[in-house]
C-alpha cells in the first residue's frame, strides 16, 4: 500500500474534469504539496482544492507539455525550488484531435516521455531524489484499438509501451522510481465534447458517443487514486464502469536463449574492472 500522506505530488494536466476530481481526492489524503502544471490556469479550481485542506501547499505553473526537453529542464529547476522533491509524478495531459495528428502525438506521447525524462533525475534515488512513483493516466484504447480515433489510440498504445519499458527492473532496481499506468474508460466531459473521427466512415459512431452512458469524472478519479495507493511497479490498471481492474500483461515475444545469455553476460569492461 503506497501511503500518500505527506507526499509531494506533481500533476501535469488541466485543472478540470478527471484531473480536478483526482486532485480533490489527493487533497483528502493529507498530501504535503501539490503542483499542478498546465497551459491554462484555473484560479477557481485552485481555490476549491485549497478549501479542502488548508495546510497542503498548492502551486500552479503554466506549462506547455509539448515544449522541448531542454526548456523543460530549466522549467523544472524552478519548480523544484518550491517542491524540494517529488514523490509522485502524474502525467494526465491528453488531446484527441484526429485532424491534428502531430498535436495529438506531441501532447499524449512525446510530451509525456519528455516530462518523465526531465523529472526522473529529481526522483532518482541515486541522483537528486528519494525514489517514488510515476503514474501515466492513459486510455483503454491504448490496450485495444479504436477504429474511430486512430491517432488518439496510437498515442495511447505508445504510452503503455513506454510505461512498461521504463518500469523494467533494469531501471527500477537502481533508481527506485516505480512506473505504472491507469487506463480510463469512456468518461463524461471527455466524450461530451465534439469529437471527429479519423475517417468520415466513423463519424456517426463518434457523434453517438456524446450521449452514450459512461462513468463520471468523480468515479474515475477515485479509482485512479486507488490504483496509485494499491499499485506496484510495472502494473497497468483499467478504471472503467465505476470499477478498477488490474490488467494481466502478456508477452508476445521471447528473447532467443542465445541472445538472452549474451545480454546477461558481464560486459568486457566490467570483467576488466573486476580483475583490476
Amino acid at each position: 500500500m503506497f501511503d500518500l500522506a505527506g507526499k509531494h505530488i506533481c500533476y501535469v494536466a488541466d485543472c478540470g474534469g478527471i484531473s480536478l476530481e483526482a486532485c480533490k481526492v489527493l487533497m483528502r489524503k493529507n498530501i504535503a504539496k501539490l503542483a499542478i502544471l498546465h497551459s491554462v490556469e484555473n484560479p477557481q479550481a485552485i481555490a476549491q482544492l485549497q478549501s479542502i485542506k488548508h495546510s497542503t501547499q498548492i502551486f500552479f505553473w503554466t506549462y506547455d507539455v509539448t515544449m522541448a526537453r531542454e526548456d523543460m529542464k530549466q522549467y523544472f529547476d524552478e519548480v523544484m525550488v518550491q517542491m524540494d522533491y517529488i514523490d509522485v509524478l502524474i502525467n494526465g495531459a491528453t488531446l484527441c484531435d484526429e485532424q491534428d495528428i502531430d498535436a495529438t502525438i506531441s501532447t499524449n506521447l512525446t510530451g509525456m516521455m519528455n516530462t518523465c525524462a526531465t523529472v526522473l533525475p529529481y526522483m532518482d534515488k541515486q541522483q537528486m531524489g528519494k525514489g517514488g512513483m510515476i503514474v501515466n493516466v492513459t486510455s483503454v484504447v491504448g490496450l485495444d484499438p479504436s477504429p474511430v480515433f486512430c491517432a488518439y489510440s496510437a498515442s495511447k498504445f505508445g504510452v503503455i509501451g513506454f510505461t512498461r519499458s521504463l518500469a523494467d527492473p533494469l531501471y527500477y532496481s537502481q533508481n527506485g522510481v516505480a512506473v505504472m499506468a491507469v487506463c480510463c474508460g469512456p468518461t463524461k466531459l471527455f466524450v461530451d465534447r465534439k469529437l471527429t473521427a479519423f475517417l468520415s466512415y466513423g463519424q456517426s459512431f463518434a457523434d453517438r458517443l456524446r450521449t452514450a452512458p459512461c462513468q463520471s469524472p468523480t468515479v474515475c478519479a477515485k479509482n485512479i487514486v486507488k490504483a496509485i495507493e494499491c499499485g506496484e511497479n510495472g502494473q497497468i490498471w483499467i478504471a472503467d464502469k465505476g470499477g478498477l481492474e488490474l490488467v494481466k500483461l502478456h508477452w508476445y515475444w521471447q528473447m532467443a536463449d542465445q541472445l538472452l545469455q549474451y545480454m546477461q553476460r558481464p560486459h568486457q569492461d566490467e570483467v576488466e574492472d573486476e580483475n583490476d
